[in-house]
């Protein structure tokens, strides 16, 4: 008897729940985020799936359907927003790069080192007045602005709206407006969808996103090299600007999540792993605030899903130490069967089929490969499939086979 999309849902919704509460579903969930994967497969080019959000969102859900992955993901055309505020931080097809290469992240330091006290003192000031006219190349006049905390009534501070009224300030007024506009088409865009995918039958992966508060520092502000010379240089200003920056990256993570009414929320760790900074140094600048962020996101009845790129093997006691049954560790690179060792009925494990496997590999290996992942990290519950990372470049017939290998195996 064919099920509704309602029961498929339902179904679905329990797999993956009953996996993360660290239980045995009915059978191992399998998921995933496409990437670049879904507009290949889609006939889509990587231009078009920056500047047409709905031709992307139709590529993603083509993969979906035809992958059968157990939640959708969505796209986001970043395209016509971030070229209307001529955004520095990116590249992308058709924005600084050819039609088919993907995004790429431009590194800086969009913070200087002697910044530090701005930013801890009033991070809406200093990212205001400081970091947007550095990431935006048509938000410079924000830098004439005085400090927003002048601007309290009709006789303190309203003449520094003065610089609104120069050709620099109307520039970044009309920019604003059409980044404005073109938002707004975007959530029209990702409503409909949402609609549709669940019409389908597909709960969705995560409904918000947010970033361990040193991957906020180091990625956006400092830069990967300023904010390594930091910890050795200023390692109490690292401290301070992370603990200021946490409840921002809390907050920003429960709106967003639970006015989607999602309580998925997708935390991808950039500058935590072994390859970057030592033990010590994880245990004090790196885990205090991931862990506080984390617990947060429970408390507020929320699933975090963290994508811990890199190596983590030896940080896994360490990552050990959260509330249990309620958070997902997506593992790129680390021992599956000491994983499930250190953190099994505590925390549920997903990946890690790595990319080289899915982009170079046979069929039969991705096969073999998951089944024997299945058999040491998923014999007990409380484990997903997945790719070890978002499958920009993956083969659809290693995908396929990942996904028909967990299907045939993954049966509790």
């Amino acid at each position: 008897m064919t099920k509704s999309p309602q029961e498929l849902y339902q179904e679905r919704e329990l797999r993956v729940g009953e996996a993360i509460a660290c239980r045995k579903p009915d059978r191992v969930p399998v998921l995933g985020i496409f990437g670049s994967l879904a507009a290949a497969y889609g006939g889509v080019t990587m231009r078009e799936e920056q500047y047409d959000l709905g031709k992307a969102l139709e590529a993603v859900l083509k993969a979906t359907i035809d992958f059968e992955l157990d939640m959708a993901t969505a796209a986001l055309s970043v395209g016509p927003v971030l070229e209307a505020l001529d955004y520095k931080q990116l590249k992308w097809a058709g924005h600084g790069l050819p039609d088919n290469v993907s995004y790429q992240f431009v590194e800086d330091e969009y913070m200087k080192a002697d910044e530090y006290d701005a930013l801890i003192y009033d991070p809406t000031d200093f990212i205001t007045r400081i970091y947007w006219p550095r990431a935006f190349g048509k938000l410079g006049v924000f830098a004439q602005l005085g400090s927003l905390r002048d601007i309290i009534c009709y006789y303190m501070g309203v003449m520094n709206f003065l610089p609104f009224a120069t050709p620099a300030g109307l520039e970044a007024l009309e920019a604003l407006k059409k980044a404005a506009e073109e938002s707004m088409k975007a959530l029209g865009t990702l409503m409909s969808y949402f609609e549709k995918v669940r019409g389908l039958g597909f709960p969705l992966l995560f409904g918000a996103t947010t970033q361990a508060p040193f991957d906020t520092l180091g990625d956006f502000f400092r830069g990967t090299k300023g904010v390594m010379l930091d910890m050795y240089r200023r390692p109490d200003k690292v401290l301070a600007a992370t603990e200021k920056l946490l409840p921002w990256m809390l907050r920003n993570a429960v709106d967003t999540a639970k006015t989607v009414r999602n309580p998925r929320v997708f935390i991808p760790l950039h500058k935590g792993p072994e390859g970057f900074m030592s033990l010590e140094q994880f245990k004090r600048f790196y885990w205090p605030t991931l862990r506080d962020l984390l617990v947060g996101l429970v408390n507020e009845g929320l699933n975090p899903i963290v994508l811990v790129e890199g190596g983590y093997t030896s940080r896994l006691d360490i990552i050990a130490d959260v509330p249990e049954r309620k958070i997902v560790y997506w593992f790129e690179d680390v021992d599956m069967g000491k994983a499930r060792e250190v953190l099994g009925g505590k925390v549920c494990i997903m990946g890690n089929v790595p990319m080289s496997l899915l982009v170079g590999g046979t069929t039969d290996q991705v096969r073999e490969y998951c089944r024997k992942t299945i058999d040491m990290a998923g014999r007990d519950g409380g484990y997903i499939m997945s790719a070890a990372a978002v499958m920009d470049g993956a083969r659809p017939e290693n995908v396929r086979a990942m996904v028909d290998a967990t299907r045939e195996y993954g049966v509790y």
